[in-house]
């Protein structure tokens, strides 16, 4: 036999070294796919590499659906906290729903290896449920004293511009309401519900710095009928009740997409005091109820 014809590769021995280079391949495109994942970058839809984002719903209901692009999410809650992974950058639409309640409908902003926070608020589409207090109890008393001295904040015009936001707010608009964490004011003027920023410390939210540069006093919504009463939605500074005409209401702080606007106790001519706990305090003709939000 010739040795030179010996030392020539057959055809299996060529095939076992393709079909091992083949899985060597494979192997290395498994595991860098494997770092690509864990490290937060997905595919978009024309196959670019990006960084993900999240959303951290929160909700005053327990046993909600959550509808992230028109797609059940199937995720369990901590303490009313949902988180939704695996985001692409870009505007998503989240829906929260349950049954014998208004629907909730924002469109999010994503940003990559971000956290966006958003809290869904909904009530039952027939009010919220309340408790009447019998006229003479101390409760009663009490409840009356203070929606009573919940008068509106109006303010007399706008801050100028050479003075401090919190300084003017304390001087013109005693009454002024301060969401729970010390860092939006609420108040009124000529029938539109306002919102500014007073914070030293932390940096204005998304919804008042769409345009450059950030916004730092901000209209919510103009209410065609007199507004009664205003606050913050317990513990939050981006949900506003206000009673009007014959209801109370919630509304969105953040304008941009959908502003949710939602009913949440239906009467004659209510009028509301709420406590730092939630409890909303309703004055309705000689009625005083109690409701927990």
């Amino acid at each position: 036999m010739d040795e030179t014809s010996s030392n020539k590769p057959t055809g299996n021995n060529r095939f076992t070294k393709i079909y091992l280079t083949l899985w060597g391949v494979c192997l290395v495109a498994i595991v860098l796919a494997l770092i690509f994942y864990n490290t937060g970058f997905r595919l978009t839809n024309h196959l670019v590499p990006t960084k993900i984002g999240s959303i951290e719903l929160s909700s005053n209901e327990s046993d909600i659906q959550i509808f992230l692009d028109n797609r059940p999410i199937q995720i369990s809650a901590t303490d009313h906290r949902y988180t939704i992974g695996d985001i692409p950058p870009g505007l998503h639409s989240v829906m929260v729903y349950k049954n014998g309640f208004w629907p909730w409908i924002k469109s999010v902003g994503i940003s990559p290896n971000t956290a966006s926070p958003v809290f869904a608020f909904i009530f039952p589409t027939e009010g919220v449920a309340t408790a009447t207090l019998q006229p003479g109890t101390n409760q009663y008393n009490d409840a009356a004293k203070k929606i009573a001295a919940n008068i509106l904040p109006v303010a007399p015009g706008n801050p100028p511009s050479d003075q401090s936001f919190s300084k003017w707010l304390a001087r013109n608009i005693p009454n002024l309401k301060i969401s729970a964490d010390k860092n939006t004011a609420l108040f009124t003027e000529d029938n539109v519900i306002e919102i500014m920023w007073i914070s030293d410390n932390m940096p204005p939210p998304h919804y008042l710095c769409e345009k450059n540069p950030c916004l730092y006093q901000m209209p919510i919504t103009t209410i065609t009928k007199p507004i009664k009463n205003v606050d913050f939605y317990k513990g939050r500074g981006d949900v506003v009740l206000f009673s009007s005409g014959t209801a109370i209401y919630a509304i969105d702080v953040d304008r941009s997409g959908t502003q949710n606007f939602q009913p949440l106790y239906h009467g004659k001519d209510p009028y509301f005091y709420e406590n730092t706990d939630g409890t909303l305090f309703i004055k309705d003709g000689a009625v005083i109820a109690r409701a927990n939000l």
